[in-house]
């Protein structure tokens, strides 16, 4: 089943997923957002983020086991744990009833901003009285953001990064435990929906191997980075990922407009649309579980 596959496409998958390893190893997030756009070169979009599976639970599990103290961290951030598969519930359970494009846009300026301020001289602190309120509205708020549109990462960065004690190995660990709670429901949905199927489950298996391979390199390479480097660099990724949440509002406006076209004109229109996107009676595109699954 592997051999379907062209040696230089299997080799460039690998060396993808060595990459997505290694920025997960070195800052604990931007697995995704690096391999699925590289693996998408050689195979189909839905292959490629099917293909992530295996390697996103593994990841997340082994940077929450990696740390000291994994316990702690389980004790310490289960309240925000919670608060983002409730928020993950409640994000799904209203999806028909949100303009997904006007909330990636608001939540994508917002987190931009934020992040500015965060990396100017008046950076703002959640002391450690208000860490655990703090935590279940941020990870609430990124749970509904994420059941919308499988965007979770901004909304718990931006919490993490926010703590008055900022420590870079604690912030991969306890980023790691949080997107558990979104990462084993978004493989359960590929499973269900027939996306993962053995052939990929199968890959997605393999690909563990370069990922570690990645991990245990980016790990080393975290322990000799500045505490303040490694900050700006969280920060980076989350401009990063502020831009891309207006980007896939541009894109669900463009397919809506592309849709509407296509109906008055009496055309059928063809598009890869993302994975899971259904339509409703009002003929609005409405994404359900997005072929781009950021920052975990």
């Amino acid at each position: 089943m592997i051999l379907d596959l062209a040696f230089w496409v299997i080799a460039w998958c690998a060396f993808a997923m060595a990459c997505g390893g290694l920025i997960k190893g070195v800052l604990g997030i931007g697995t995704p957002l690096l391999t699925v756009p590289m693996m998408a070169l050689a195979l189909p979009a839905h292959h490629a983020v099917a293909i992530m599976a295996a390697p996103v639970i593994v990841a997340n599990l082994w940077q929450v086991y990696d740390a000291n103290r994994p316990l702690e961290t389980v004790k310490r951030f289960w309240p925000a744990f919670i608060a983002l598969v409730v928020g993950t519930w409640i994000g799904v359970k209203i999806l028909s009833e949100i303009d997904e494009r006007t909330l990636l846009i608001v939540v994508g300026v917002l987190v931009i901003c934020f992040t500015l301020i965060q990396g100017s001289p008046r950076k703002m602190t959640i002391s450690s009285t208000l860490e655990k309120r703090a935590g279940i509205i941020f990870c609430s708020s990124a749970g509904v953001i994420g059941g919308l549109s499988s965007m979770f990462g901004p909304m718990l960065i931006l919490y993490l990064v926010s703590l008055s004690i900022f420590d870079k190995d604690r912030f991969v660990n306890t980023i790691s435990f949080l997107y558990i709670g979104a990462v084993v429901p978004w493989v359960v949905i590929l499973i269900v929906v027939g996306v993962l199927d053995v052939r990929l489950a199968i890959l997605s298996t393999l690909s563990v191997i370069p990922l570690v391979v990645g991990l245990i390199v980016g790990r080393a390479i975290r322990k000799r980075i500045e505490e303040t480097i490694f900050y700006r660099l969280v920060l980076g990724v989350l401009i990063l990922s502020g831009i891309s949440m207006i980007w896939r509002a541009w894109q669900i406006g463009a397919i809506a407009t592309a849709s509407g076209w296509s109906k008055a004109n009496g055309c059928q229109l063809r598009v890869l649309l993302p994975l899971g996107t259904r339509i409703d009676s009002r003929g609005r595109e409405r994404i359900v579980t997005s072929v781009w699954l950021s920052l975990i």
